[in-house]
């Protein structure tokens, strides 16, 4: 490859790095996922450790890791029994998937545990044992819980509203010329 080349595409991958990280997420995850994308065609975990550099087991990880975020995906190659692994090359798609995966997590888990202190909440506010003190700190968690289910439920609607892509709507994608 021309040299001059190659440093442009060694950027575009730095570049693609450094934006993982500012995601929140391992750069690693950046450094395969443009290699790939550059590439241009699905790639074996072989070819995938050689061209980054990284173990096999390292790129194990990083591949699986990308599936879980669903900006890549394991592809059946006719002649070859080796996982092969493409991206999505869509940026947009690439960032709503990443933008939204640790929101739907965080969301989730808050949601079952909120759901699971109400209940108890909810008993002890029946409850004749407590104290005119104990029984208005209850009423000020039952509150909170509310809050706090209320906004974990916005927080599933915007995950929606950005995986649906109805966001394009409001903040429509432009062609750069």
């Amino acid at each position: 490859m021309n040299k001059k080349l190659e440093e442009i595409q060694d950027k575009f991958i730095q570049q693609i790095m450094a934006n993982m990280k500012s995601y929140g997420f391992p750069s690693t995850i950046g450094h395969v996922l443009a290699v790939i994308y550059y590439e241009n065609k699905p790639l074996s975990l072989d070819e995938l450790s050689e061209r980054t550099g990284m173990s096999k087991t390292r790129m194990s990880q990083v591949v699986r890791e990308m599936v879980h975020l669903n900006i890549a995906e394991k592809v059946f190659v006719k002649g070859t029994r080796k996982d092969y692994y493409r991206v999505e090359e869509d940026y947009y798609r690439t960032f709503i998937s990443l933008f939204t995966s640790n929101w739907k997590t965080v969301a989730m888990r808050n949601t079952r545990t909120d759901q699971t202190i109400y209940k108890d909440l909810q008993e002890l506010h029946a409850s004749d044992d407590l104290s005119e003190e104990e029984h208005q700190l209850v009423e000020m968690y039952i509150e909170d819980t509310k809050e706090s289910m209320a906004y974990f439920d916005w927080v599933n609607r915007l995950v929606d509203f950005f995986e649906s892509e109805e966001v394009f709507k409001y903040v429509p994608k432009k062609k750069i010329e």
